[in-house]
């Protein structure tokens, strides 16, 4: 470990020396002064310039982090400020910067910039969050693989509620070549990256710090992990998120066994207005048929009578409408008696102005949610936690639900609030980020001391290590009827997760080819189904297609939602993936490519996710002398052979059909 004391020792000399002699440019005339005298002059003269100049522009270091020069930027007189670098293992450095306060206060801004030689890159994985100035962009997430030049490069932000605070760099081959990450995860961190071509072809990388800050301390840790392994970029990700877990000694959420099967979900199929009793037992009764486990009663179960004037115009009663569900409590157990757990659709961050607590709390509101009609709460006040946990809570209780989806938990953060936020008067907390765990954790606990199986979802982008510790199901962001966006969501968030991924409710319109339906579930195959489909109105070979393919699914969802996976292609929002548990393997092609599996157990299914009435295999290993059987993607068999699964093998199959190998 080699440490960096940065504050005004006579250790240290040479080393800030050679550092303004490397960045004469960056200090102006006194730089070229130093460059131009003779040695004599230079060391004559170091102690007036290390006494009376120095102070001014300490608030810069260089530091060496493996093969990376990264340069820390951040003047504040009142942090002490420390660098340490540790190798932890091959290909993987640790860059630690400690603070230490003269009096408590709130840290000034950091910068850790460094440039990434542009060394077969071409594409990365990064936060999805813009910084924004208007709250209008709750869905401005893009998903482009394409790395930006510098200076277009958009400004992508962390905290607890959006993302995770890293970036990994990789080339065609999924291989990666930098994972960069920090061990921040409550408090906001920015990320930016963009390649330039100057000095060497290569990506600008800047990390920022505090840009935020609301809380005072007198002392902070922060690492920096640098991991340049070659090893498919999966690994580092797993690697990764092993580490942020033992860095914050993380307690993940309990998963039941109901979150890793099928889905029904109300939101697309009946939308807020075709939502009450009769209906949301008939689907639930039809969607048991098709092996779904669990229905989840979205937006339209709450009383809002003239809603449509604000989306979110009565949030924050969450009352039963008694027009819709004259008798909730026996409603709930009627859909339950068919053995299908009732989870509800909330939205707690927000409060609707005419909602009956609006008035109580109305001068503990974070900013307004123009889009919503609605404005955000601010957790950091204890009657507002106090508030919306009792709510939930008590709901569950009284109505014997088994979980909720929760949403829109990504708008409480100080990404979209003014920086100046108002402190005290009343506030027990001055972190946004803070007090929202805080209430997660208060919903979390007294949700499971009423049901330890309670099931929980939060929605993409809310999915940090920190919030796996209060939901166990985490889901795509709304995509209706996008395969390649719901396939691109569901595996990224699966990336990091160690929570269950659902894919966003599957919709397709009811006169699609019954092969392109498909493709909205074989592409998301690796996460759990959530249909939301009219199913009173789907054709026969729709229905068909359904019930063969979810059967698939439930056959081998083992492997599916808690196999070991590796996803191939991200540059191109993913060309195939496989996924192996104990005895089973699951491969999926999304796209026309060359399949080359690492297993292929005892038990596996290959899926033929194309148009293509194709697949074709390249295998480095020989699994031998098996038998395929074949299938339509409306399980209309389709023929039984014999095939040497060694080299390069080719499979005629239908579009959208499978193949189970024994």
């Amino acid at each position: 470990m080699k440490e960096f004391y940065f504050n005004n020792n006579i250790s240290f000399f040479k080393t800030i020396v050679k550092s303004f002699h490397q960045s004469a440019n960056h200090i102006g005339f006194l730089g070229n002064y130093l460059m131009h005298q003779s040695k004599t002059i230079v060391v004559k003269n170091l102690l007036v310039f290390f006494i009376t100049i120095l102070p001014l522009f300490a608030w810069s270091q260089t530091v060496q982090v493996g093969t990376l020069k990264v340069n820390v930027e951040g003047k504040d007189d009142n942090f002490k400020r420390i660098l340490s670098v540790s190798k932890i293992a091959p290909g993987i450095v640790e860059l630690t910067i400690s603070l230490k306060a003269s009096e408590i206060g709130v840290p000034k801004p950091l910068i850790i910039t460094f440039k990434q030689p542009s060394i077969d890159i071409q594409s990365y994985l990064t936060p999805h969050g813009v910084n924004a100035s208007e709250t209008s962009s709750l869905y401005d997430y893009e998903i482009s693989r394409m790395i930006p030049v510098n200076y277009d490069a958009k400004t992508k932000f962390t905290s607890a509620t959006i993302d995770q605070p890293s970036m990994t760099f990789f080339n065609t081959n999924s291989q990666n070549r930098l994972t960069i990450a920090v061990s921040e995860l409550i408090f906001p961190v920015s990320f930016n990256a963009g390649e330039n071509e100057q000095n060497g072809v290569g990506f600008d990388l800047k990390i920022g710090l505090f840009e935020y800050a609301k809380k005072p301390m007198d002392v902070y840790k922060v690492k920096l992990r640098f991991d340049t392994r070659n090893i498919h970029y999966n690994q580092a990700q797993r690697d990764l998120l092993t580490w942020w877990k033992n860095e914050h000694q993380l307690k993940i959420a309990k998963v039941p066994t109901k979150a890793h099967m099928p889905f029904y979900c109300t939101w697309y199929a009946l939308k807020a207005d075709g939502v009450n009793a009769k209906n949301v037992e008939e689907q639930a009764r039809l969607a048991k048929q098709l092996g779904c486990e669990t229905i989840i009663v979205d937006d339209g179960w709450q009383k809002a009578q003239d809603a449509k004037a604000g989306y979110c115009l009565y949030n924050g009663d969450w009352e039963v409408d008694t027009v819709r569900f004259t008798d909730f409590k026996v409603h709930v157990k009627k859909v339950q008696s068919m053995d299908m757990k009732y989870m509800l659709w909330v939205g707690p961050s927000m409060i609707g102005e005419k909602s009956k607590i609006y008035d109580k709390l109305k001068d503990k509101m974070l900013y307004k949610a123009e889009w919503a009609k609605a404005w955000v709460a601010d957790p950091r006040f204890p009657e507002v936690r106090k508030y919306l946990a009792e709510r939930l809570i008590t709901l569950m209780k009284e109505t014997g639900i088994d979980g909720f989806k929760i949403d829109f938990m990504d708008l409480i953060n100080t990404r979209y609030a003014n920086k100046n936020l108002a402190q005290g008067n009343g506030r027990d907390y001055e972190s946004v980020e803070e007090a929202t765990v805080k209430l997660l954790d208060d919903i979390y606990a007294g949700c499971t001391a009423i049901n330890p199986d309670v099931l929980i979802e939060f929605r993409q982008f809310y999915t940090s290590p920190v919030m796996q510790q209060y939901a166990n199901m985490f889901r795509a962001v709304d995509c209706p009827n996008d395969v390649m966006e719901n396939r691109t969501r569901t595996l990224d968030t699966r990336n990091l997760n160690y929570q269950v991924i659902h894919a966003d409710p599957l919709a397709w319109n009811e006169n699609e080819n019954v092969q392109a339906a498909a493709l909205q579930l074989l592409h998301t195959m690796l996460s759990v189904p959530q249909v939301s489909t009219d199913l009173t109105k789907m054709n026969a070979e729709h229905l068909k297609m359904l019930t063969f393919l979810l059967k698939q699914w439930r056959t081998f969802n083992v492997a599916l939602t808690r196999g070991e996976a590796y996803n191939y292609g991200p540059d191109s929002h993913y060309t195939w993936s496989e996924t192996s548990s104990k005895d089973q393997t699951v491969v999926v092609a999304y796209q026309p490519t060359i399949l080359n599996p690492r297993n292929l157990e005892k038990n596996a299914l290959i899926i033929n996710g194309t148009h293509q009435n194709k697949l074709v295999l390249d295998l480095s290993k020989n699994f031998g002398m098996r038998t395929i059987m074949v299938y339509a993607c409306t399980g209309e068999f389709v023929r039984k052979e014999k095939i040497n699964f060694n080299g390069l093998v080719k499979i005629n199959v239908p579009g959208s059909g499978i193949i189970r190998v024994l």
